[in-house]
């Protein structure tokens, strides 16, 4: 049998997979897995099962305990190896995703190539799973944990681990709980009329000096409810959630514990740029993919070649899941961000006080739907759980009578199908069809060889009944039910704008797009996304290579966050010049240097000479500046709900008074906006030479952060410079024939397994910014081989150990 790693250049291993307990079956088809000196597979198939099935081999070969770690996040059944402290989390994951007769009804209800490229896939890895057990090459995780060997793969186990990755980028929202607790808040400490002028100041729909993708445009957003009456007001006041919203979080929380392990970021993350043909020195389409999806390893990311069967593609893949979701096919490429419109609601049922397996709607009790799951938990007693769904959903907070309102519910493997469309396009009108299939929230960025660029902001948006306001919890009785979705074609798009470039990182789609999900994606001018726009909008025509999509790749990656190492929080690139203006350089002596030091300063957090420091002082001095400033003007009155972007948004709209979205309440304090500025910065200099011992800001250097690869597996990797980027990088440049080529980096290295050569070979590539160049073609293997690999492929696939042939 083939080894757990590749085997040496130029070897040729044959192998037959088949059933043999029973009848002879014959072989359908032979598919060649070729791997790089990187240790990428580039699956090469005759038709479209043989295709799939290699890539699930393929797959389970990299990344089979990760893959194990995936179906559990997605089937809830994690705790069955982590114990108790994963139990809040499968008790969601149930909750949410539902049983497998659900993702049955979702399997039968999918398009005939989808659940065929499931069919092979799950195939293709319990043929994998099978020699494994066979010859000892299970990944080592296993016997180090006194796990049981993995049972076989199923097709319920690839659309669950789709749907838990999906849900974990593609849906926002269901925030309602902590409006309502940040209303109380506020309330309680400020009065009912402060309050709500700060809560209404810090929770917004719509700021029309957001940075958005879409060029501007007189296009308007579907209307939604900001205001609220003095009833509705009075009423969530009144509401005694705290418990219960305790409860619900304790859930979520575990949810994400679970997926943590399971090597899934948080959102929202990601980046993209794409570049039309007049910005570039050739003439041709340039794409950066710059998903952001955890530091782990493994990464939630690796790569794969799918060469037959109508398919085309290299790029990223995620293990459990057939499918590219970020490539380059032979006439496009494409990349996501997450989209983070809102798209979940918290539903309030009215509970029958005389029978509580009933809700009220619409003037009738109905019956919940309800289940009960035994949950396996190792080293403990099972825990035997009851799920209920009422008309919005799974009841999620069940003392509480709260339910979760999804707008992909049962359209869930529409997304899996929407990427296999995307993947074989032929152009960009069947491309565009194969976005408008996605339920899911993403926004998407193409290219291609015919010199087009273009964005879609994909997926299905509700839109909420006349006067349900967003921010609250809504009512489960019939009044606030949603009023269909947002029609594909008002849907945020763009396509060759005359400015010839588009950029995302996870900003506002379009100008008035609304959006109510919490912190991050309350839209501001604010917006990490600014250093991107920058770049861009000096670029000149015709200059543009892929070597400057690196360098603004690597410039925005070095920008300094605030505060340093936190991805989502880049506050300099927008607002630096404006504090800068307002300081009063004569209140204090030491002010003049430090306002030259810091009007001269790049804005990047570098440590180029490696002695864990950022060579600029004026990292530290920003930083400290900064969280001074906004400190002593919003914590008194936002309290324990001083998020970082929200409050970054407050302070430009306090910067820029002619902003569109003036504040409501007066945070100075009687103070000059000066006086704010300056008195922050004194105060700023004042800790670092408390912090430093050193009264001269040369000394202030702050100390450099590093990403902590988080170990989901056996063996750890070294930290690594910080660098707020994709954790998957790839630029595609588009154009005709060998003008088709592009480079990524997958750190730390494509396999998961500690024993092969590629568990951590790119993690020097990405520590130091260069890239790999991408085999797109059989062609292009030549000279570049490190193993092959056939397998003869039966017509159907039954558990059975594998013959070598």
């Amino acid at each position: 049998m083939s080894r757990s790693h590749p085997p040496r250049a130029g070897l040729v291993c044959a192998l037959v997979v088949a059933g043999l307990a029973a009848a002879t079956v014959a072989p359908a088809a032979t598919v060649t897995i070729i791997r790089d000196d990187f240790g990428v597979p580039h699956v090469f198939g005759p038709n479209l099962r043989a295709t799939w099935f290699g890539v699930g081999y393929a797959s389970a070969q990299d990344r089979l305990w990760q893959a194990d770690l995936l179906r559990r996040l997605g089937t809830g059944t994690s705790a069955e190896i982590f114990g108790p402290s994963a139990l809040q989390g499968d008790i969601l994951a149930r909750a949410v995703l539902g049983p497998p007769e659900r993702r049955a009804a979702l399997f039968q209800a999918a398009s005939p190539r989808t659940k065929r490229i499931i069919r092979a896939y799950v195939d293709g890895i319990n043929a994998w799973i099978e020699e494994a057990k066979a010859t000892g090459q299970l990944p080592v995780e296993y016997a180090g944990l006194g796990l049981d060997p993995p049972r076989p793969w199923t097709i319920d186990d690839s659309i669950a681990t789709a749907m838990a990755l999906l849900q974990n980028f593609g849906e926002g929202g269901a925030d309602e709980f902590d409006f309502v607790i940040d209303l109380q808040r506020l309330v309680a400490r400020l009065g009912p009329t402060a309050g709500g002028e700060v809560f209404f100041d810090s929770h917004w729909l719509n700021d029309p000096g957001a940075v958005p993708t879409v060029p501007a445009s007189g296009t308007a957003a579907v209307p939604m409810s900001q205001e609220t009456s003095a009833e509705v007001l009075a009423g969530v006041l009144e509401l005694d959630v705290q418990a219960a919203a305790a409860r619900y979080r304790r859930k979520v929380r575990g949810w994400q514990r679970n997926a943590r392990r399971a090597g899934l970021g948080q959102p929202p993350a990601s980046n993209a740029i794409a570049i039309g043909p007049q910005l570039s020195a050739d003439g041709r389409p340039l794409l950066l993919h710059g998903p952001q999806m955890g530091y782990t390893v493994p990464q939630i990311n690796h790569e794969i070649g799918i060469h037959g069967g109508g398919f085309n593609v290299t790029g990223m893949t995620i293990a459990g899941i057939p499918g590219i979701p970020i490539g380059i096919a032979k006439n496009h490429a494409w990349t996501w961000t997450t989209g983070t419109t809102d798209n979940n609601d918290l539903y309030v049922e009215t509970v029958n006080p005389a029978n509580p397996g009933q809700y009220l709607f619409r003037g009738t009790f109905r019956d919940f739907d309800c289940r009960g799951e035994l949950i396996p938990i190792r080293g403990s007693s099972p825990s035997q759980q009851i799920f209920c769904d009422s008309v919005h959903g799974p009841l999620v907070e069940p003392a509480f009578g709260v339910t979760l309102k999804s707008a992909v519910r049962g359209l869930e493997l529409d997304s899996m199908t929407a990427v296999h469309s995307m993947m074989a396009a032929r152009g960009i009108r069947q491309f565009q069809r194969a976005v408008s299939q996605a339920a899911y929230n993403f926004n998407v960025l193409y290219a291609d060889v015919r010199g087009n660029i273009a964005y879609w902001h994909a997926g299905r948006i509700p839109i909420r009944a006349p006067g349900d306001n967003p921010w609250f919890l809504h009512v489960g009785t019939g009044g606030a039910e949603w009023q269909g979705f947002i029609p594909f074609d008002q849907m945020p798009h763009a396509r060759n704008p005359a400015q010839g470039w588009l950029t995302n990182w996870n900003n506002k789609p379009r100008a008035n797009w609304f959006n109510s999900t919490r912190g991050f994606a309350q839209w501001g001018p604010v917006a990490r996304v600014q250093t991107l726009v920058n770049l861009l909008e000096g670029l000149p025509p015709g200059s543009a290579t892929v070597g400057t999509i690196q360098q603004f790749n690597l410039l925005g990656g070095w920008t300094t966050d605030t505060p340093s190492g936190n991805a989502s929080t880049v506050v300099v690139s927008t607002l630096l010049g404006d504090l800068l203006a307002r300081v009063d350089a004569g209140a204090d002596p030491r002010l003049p240097a430090i306002v030259a030091l810091l009007g001269g300063w790049d804005l990047l957090q570098l440590d180029l000479d490696v002695d864990g420091r950022y060579d600029n002082p004026a990292v530290a001095i920003f930083n400290t500046w900064w969280q001074a400033f906004v400190t002593s003007v919003f914590a008194d009155e936002l309290g324990s709900t001083l998020e970082r972007n929200v409050v970054a948004n407050m302070a430009g709209r306090l910067l820029r008074p002619g902003s569109g979205l003036p504040l409501r309440h007066d945070y100075l304090d009687g103070r000059t906006l000066t006086q704010a500025v300056t008195n922050a910065l004194i105060a700023a200099a004042d800790q670092l030479t408390a912090d430093f011992g050193s009264a001269d800001p040369a000394d202030w250097l702050a100390r450099a952060a590093v990403i902590d690869w988080q170990q989901i597996g056996a063996v750890d990797v070294p930290d690594t410079p910080w660098m707020n980027r994709g954790t998957y990088n790839q630029i595609s440049h588009l154009g005709p024939g060998a003008e088709r080529f592009a480079l990524n980096v997958i750190a730390p290295g494509q396999s998961g397994s500690p024993l092969s050569p590629h568990f951590a070979d790119q993690l020097v590539n990405y520590a130091t910014w260069t890239y790999k160049t991408m085999r797109l073609t059989r062609q292009s293997l030549t000279g570049q081989t490190e193993s092959t690999l056939e397998l003869e492929v039966p017509t159907r696939q039954r558990a059975g150990r594998g013959k070598r042939r």
